[in-house]
């Protein structure tokens, strides 16, 4: 029998051993075969996706703000410009926290001084409660135990703070110092991660300035730079149509945040606000800087670079001639005190001899506005507007030539007639009799304020010199179907002869938009003609029933002086790129826009052009009858035409007149045209003397354009004024 051979233990250890070493490099062989299927995946399929947070975790790109495109008038000269000065700023590095931002807010605070008037009430409180425990636990010793006790939340215990801390109490514990450093803080506290935010921009001392660029290295997030801010070298003149500009601190307006997010724009931008500066906001801006920040895994700063300098915003130039502006403001000035005073002088006189029949309430003349513009081309080269404040004070109004709108009376008849023309229901030169109109259910008949009760043959071309209102009524009758008969009925329904007129008007840019290249332009009221449409609808023909701007009547006596060409009006001419040591070279250039032609016959034109020549010129010998603007304009050395207006309104219960004059001239070549409103004037015959503004303007305008001999400006007589009240007379 054989016997079964046996292992010895030796042998069976090292076999052991082996089968233990084979399973721990398998072991070991898996591990490593999934540490490589997992960076694998990590560097193939996730690769790009980590690498793009590995570097937006050390490189973020921010716009740094440029100064804004500087503005000038059609000669060169500037208006809007910008004014360098110091500033400290500070960046907000990633994650960091209130309390490292109040460490850095009080170092710099040895540094800078701070206006802290403007410190509310809640942030002293939080900065008393964060910083003055016992102070805040001796004002709130009952609800400090009910906190510790868990009875109260954190956030109850400092609602009860804020209601019982008065301005009073947290005045008793805030030091200078500390005001100074919330002063900072505040500023601070708001800022978005790695954007610069100023600190302080205003009044930065040259030792400030200073003594932090030379401890830049301990103020963390500090830097030091200049900021700018818009000045303007002729004070407040045309500054509300120039706009405004957010300042740092506020950014981006609430009322405009969506339009300009939705541009692109970041939320601490300085952005226009108003008017020009909100207009031209994509000229204006610029391109800004654009900066790379590295970033340690803390989120600390530890670099920057400059990837892209930035370029400061285009230059616009306006069709503003700012020599002419200033000295219409000047002239506005002038009367707009003198009729004031005029007024005032025979109210006090009144009182005394009580020989007239007027109520004149001075206080009530207190504005003019006046719109100056190029017939040919549209360019506005003047808007001035002027008022007396409750305190006596002359204010500016510029932007009330395009915002507020008057019933302008008789100086939009020439629309009418016109649109008797297109209609074909008034030949030029069509002779109508100015008589008194008796309509079935008026207590009194409708006349022309030259021509109370009798039958005057007038044309088309007289109808204007003399301001017919029947002869418009006349033609507004036949715009509706209708002829006039003595004692007939008005029609009820004037719907469509309604829109024909008002369609007729808007053809000059009255109860339109002018096109002006500004926001908020007053396009003025066509209200429903009412319970008596009729009746309204004749006072719309004789300018006494919708509204219009001094801008809207510009541009229509503009259409006359071209024969029917309504020029769209502009503020902006040029664009040229920045350049701080000359003109900067033409970008884009803005051409003249022909909005519409109004459509008639050269013989119509001339009918129209001539009756604005008498209003301002004629004094008919044969009929002793005078143009109404004859008195103002007639001795002018470059001969003008135009038309006057004088609409009956209320003031406070009480009847006043708007008073608008507008003009071209020279009348045969018009370089120039011209629109002034005086709005409440006293309700007298004769009307107050205001038509001597506009030869004022006429004659100011060839003595700057042209070097005519300057004139003084008309100067009102009370005396001789009175007498004409006194007895009726003009």
């Amino acid at each position: 029998m054989k016997r079964a051979k046996t292992k010895s233990l030796e042998e069976i250890n090292r076999q052991t051993l082996k089968s233990r070493i084979n399973l721990v490099l398998i072991v070991i062989f898996s591990l490593c075969l999934l540490l490589i299927l997992r960076l694998g995946y990590l560097q193939i399929v996730q690769g790009d996706e980590y690498q793009e947070e590995i570097e937006n975790a050390q490189y973020v790109e921010i716009n740094q703000s440029v100064p804004r495109g500087e503005i000038y008038d059609r000669n060169g000269n500037l208006l809007v410009g910008n004014e360098s000065r110091p500033a400290i700023y500070f960046t907000r590095h990633r994650n960091m926290n209130t309390s490292q931002i109040m460490d850095v807010a009080s170092e710099l605070s040895n540094y800078i001084q701070m206006d802290v008037e403007s410190i509310s009430l809640r942030d002293k409180q939080d900065f008393i409660i964060n910083n003055y425990p016992d102070e805040t636990s001796s004002l709130m010793s009952d609800e400090t135990t009910l906190l510790e006790d868990g009875n109260i939340s954190r956030s109850e215990f400092n609602e009860e703070f804020y209601n019982r801390a008065d301005e009073e109490f947290v005045d008793s514990i805030l030091s200078d110092e500390d005001l100074n450093t919330l002063g900072i803080y505040v500023e601070m506290a708001n800022a978005p991660e790695l954007n610069p935010v100023v600190i302080k921009n205003e009044d930065v001392t040259e030792e400030e300035f200073a003594s932090v660029n030379s401890a830049l290295e301990e103020l963390e997030g500090i830097s030091t730079g200049m900021d700018w801010d818009r000045y303007y070298p002729y004070d407040d003149t045309l500054k509300t149509i120039f706009g405004e500009v957010s300042s740092p601190d506020e950014g981006l307006p609430r009322e405009l945040l969506e339009d300009y997010l939705s541009r692109g724009y970041s939320r601490n931008d300085r952005v226009g606000k108003t008017y020009l500066e909100y207009q031209y906001e994509d000229v204006l801006q610029g391109e800004k800087e654009q900066v790379k920040y590295s970033t340690d895994k803390s989120g600390r700063i530890i670099n920057q670079e400059t990837v892209e300098s930035g370029k400061p915003g285009d230059d616009l130039y306006l069709s503003i001639d700012i020599e002419l502006q200033l000295e219409l403001e000047e002239l506005a000035e002038h009367h707009l005190t003198s009729l004031r005073q005029l007024a005032e002088e025979i109210t006090e006189r009144d009182e005394v001899t009580g020989d007239i029949d007027y109520t004149i309430i001075p206080e009530y003349l207190d504005t003019v506005l006046l719109a100056v513009q190029d017939p040919e081309n549209g360019d506005v080269l003047a808007m001035v507007g002027k008022q007396i404040n409750d305190e006596g004070e002359i204010v500016d109004y510029h932007y009330g030539t395009l915002t507020s709108t008057f019933v302008p009376g008789s100086s939009t008849k020439a629309a009418t007639i016109i649109t008797g023309y297109q209609e074909d229901v008034l030949e030029a030169g069509e002779v109508m009799l100015d008589e008194p109109l008796n309509f079935s259910g008026d207590n009194n008949p409708r006349t022309s304020f030259f021509n109370r009760d009798s039958q005057i043959p007038i044309d088309d071309q007289e109808a204007l010199m003399v301001s017919s209102n029947v002869y418009m009524y006349k033609t507004a009758l036949r715009i509706a179907g209708m002829e006039y008969t003595d004692n007939m009925s008005l029609p009820h329904d004037i719907t469509e002869a309604g829109q024909i007129l008002r369609n007729g008007m808007n053809q000059f840019g009255l109860g339109v938009s002018t096109g002006i290249d500004l926001p908020n332009e007053a396009t003025g009221l066509s209200p429903d003609f009412g319970q008596y449409p009729a009746s309204n609808y004749l006072y719309l023909s004789i300018g006494q029933y919708d509204t219009y701007s001094a801008l809207q009547l510009s541009q229509y006596v503009s259409t006359i002086a071209t024969r029917g060409k309504r020029m769209e009006l502009n503020l902006a001419k040029e664009v040229r790129g920045s350049d701080t040591n000359e003109e900067g070279p033409v970008l884009k250039s803005f051409n003249p826009t022909v909005l519409n032609t109004v459509d008639i016959s050269e013989e119509e034109w001339d009918q129209v052009q001539n009756g604005f020549y008498d209003v301002f010129n004629t004094h008919d010998q044969s009929t002793d009858r005078y143009g109404t603007g004859w008195d103002a304009f007639h001795e002018l050395e470059l001969k003008a035409a135009g038309k006057t207006g004088t609409a009956e309104t209320f003031k406070d219960g009480t009847d006043v007149f708007n008073q608008t004059y507008l003009g071209y001239a020279p009348y045969d070549d018009p370089d120039m045209a011209f629109s002034v409103i005086f709005p409440n004037m006293p309700y007298t015959i004769p009307f107050f003397p205001a038509q001597y503004f506009g030869a004022d303007v006429i004659n100011k305008f060839y003595e700057l354009e042209y070097g005519h001999e300057e004139e003084e400006p008309f100067n009102y007589d009370t005396d001789w004024f009175y007498q004409q009240l006194e007895y009726g007379e003009y």
